[in-house]
C-alpha cells in the first residue's frame, strides 16, 4: 500500500495540514472530532519518514507568490524589474522558478508541502494580509518583497516608502509650494497607504493642513482613471500648484490632462513621480520622480532564501533599501502670490 504523506492525511480529514501538524505533535488546541477524523485518515502515515524524506527531497525551485491584482501588477515596471533580477539571480545559482498569482493561504501551503517548491517569495502584500501570518505558523520559508504592519517576524526586502515621499513632498515645499495634491493606490496595499502618509506627515511637520480636497485614493491606477481625478484636483477653484504621484505611470497621464487644461507642467504646475520608469525621461518637460532599487529588491530577495534553504532554516533578514530623487524638470518654484514661476533650471 502506498505511504500517505501528511497532504494526503489533511485532505482525507478535510483539514488544513497545519491542522494535521498540530493533532500529531500535540501543539494546539484540536477538536476531539477532528482529532478522530485525523487519525483515521493517518492509517500508513509515517510522520519520521515523511519528515526526513520532505528534508532531504529538494525541488531546486523557487515559487514566486503574486498577491497583487495581475493587470496592474504585469505592467508596471517595477515589478518586472524585480522579476527580471529574480530569474536571473536563480538561474546563476541553479534554481527553476514557479510563477503563481495566489490569494488563498491552503494554497500556498499546499504548493510548499506538496514539494513542488523548496521555499517562495512573495509580491505584493495587502496591509491586513491572512496569508503572511498563515506561512509564519506554518513555518513555511519564505521572503517578502514589500512592507508588513503584522506582529510576526517576517524576512523581507523594502523600500521606505513614507521617507521617500516625505522627502519629496519637502522638496515642493522648499519650492514655496502650499498647494500641493496627491494621486495614490489602493490603501489596501502597503505601498499606496505608506506613501500618503509620508505625504501626510511633510505637511503637517510643515504647518501646513491637510485638505481631503486635494487627495484622491485610485482604486484602479489606469490613464483613463487618473487623468479624469488629475482634471478634477486642476478643476478646483482655488487650484493645487504642485502634484505628488503613486507613480511615473500615473504622472505621466496626467500630462495629458494638464494638456488639455492648458495647464503647463514645469511651470503652472509641478509634478513628482515615483519608479524612475523610462517613460518618465521621455515625456516634455521630463519628470522628477523617486528612483527605488527594484532589481535590487528581487536580487536580494532570491539570495536571501536560498541562503536559507542551503543552511537548512527559515530566512530571517530584513533589508530595508534607500530611494534616491531624480530631479529633472517637473517642478518650479513659486513665486510670492504662490503661483509657479519657473522651471528647474540645471
Amino acid at each position: 500500500m502506498k505511504r500517505k504523506t501528511i497532504y494526503d492525511v489533511a485532505q482525507e480529514a478535510g483539514v488544513s495540514i497545519t491542522t494535521v501538524s498540530r493533532a500529531m505533535n500535540g501543539t494546539g488546541y484540536v477538536s476531539e472530532d477532528t482529532r478522530k477524523r485525523i487519525e483515521k485518515a493517518a492509517e500508513n502515515y509515517r510522520p519520521v519518514a515523511v519528515a526526513r524524506e520532505m528534508k532531504m527531497q529538494k525541488s531546486k525551485t523557487i515559487g514566486i507568490v503574486i498577491n497583487h491584482d495581475a493587470d496592474y501588477f504585469f505592467m508596471n515596471s517595477t515589478f518586472i524589474n524585480e522579476l527580471r533580477a529574480i530569474a536571473l539571480a536563480a538561474k546563476k545559482r541553479r534554481y527553476k522558478l514557479l510563477l503563481e498569482l495566489m490569494d488563498d493561504e491552503e494554497e500556498i501551503k499546499n504548493l510548499y508541502f506538496t514539494r513542488k517548491v523548496d521555499g517562495l517569495i512573495v509580491m505584493g502584500c495587502n496591509r491586513n494580509s491572512e496569508i503572511i501570518p498563515a506561512m509564519v505558523e506554518a513555518k513555511i520559508p519564505f521572503v517578502l518583497i514589500g512592507n508588513y504592519e503584522g506582529e510576526e517576524q517576517v524576512s523581507q526586502v523594502e523600500v521606505n516608502d513614507k521617507r521617500a515621499v516625505y522627502d519629496a513632498v519637502n522638496y515642493l515645499i522648499g519650492l514655496g509650494h502650499r498647494k500641493i495634491g496627491i494621486i495614490t493606490g489602493a490603501l489596501k496595499y502597503s505601498s499606496s497607504f505608506n506613501r500618503l502618509e509620508g505625504y501626510k506627515e511633510a505637511l503637517t511637520d510643515a504647518g501646513i493642513p491637510i485638505r481631503n480636497e486635494f487627495i484622491e485614493i485610485c482604486e484602479n491606477l489606469t490613464d483613463v482613471v487618473v487623468e479624469n481625478l488629475a482634471k478634477k484636483l486642476l478643476y478646483q477653484k482655488e487650484r493645487i500648484t504642485a502634484l505628488m504621484m503613486f507613480n511615473d505611470q500615473i504622472a505621466v497621464a496626467s500630462y495629458k490632462a494638464a494638456k488639455e487644461l492648458g495647464v503647463r507642467i514645469g511651470k503652472d504646475l509641478s509634478i513628482v513621480g515615483f519608479d524612475d520608469d523610462r517613460v518618465g525621461k521621455f515625456v516634455t518637460p521630463p519628470l522628477t520622480t523617486i528612483w527605488q532599487p527594484s532589481y535590487e529588491k528581487g536580487e536580494k530577495a532570491l539570495n536571501i532564501l536560498i541562503d536559507a534553504l542551503e543552511e537548512d532554516r527559515l530566512p530571517d533578514k530584513k533589508e530595508e533599501l534607500n530611494c534616491v530623487m531624480i530631479y529633472r524638470h517637473s517642478c518650479s518654484a513659486v513665486n510670492e502670490n504662490g503661483d509657479s514661476a519657473q522651471g528647474e533650471k540645471f
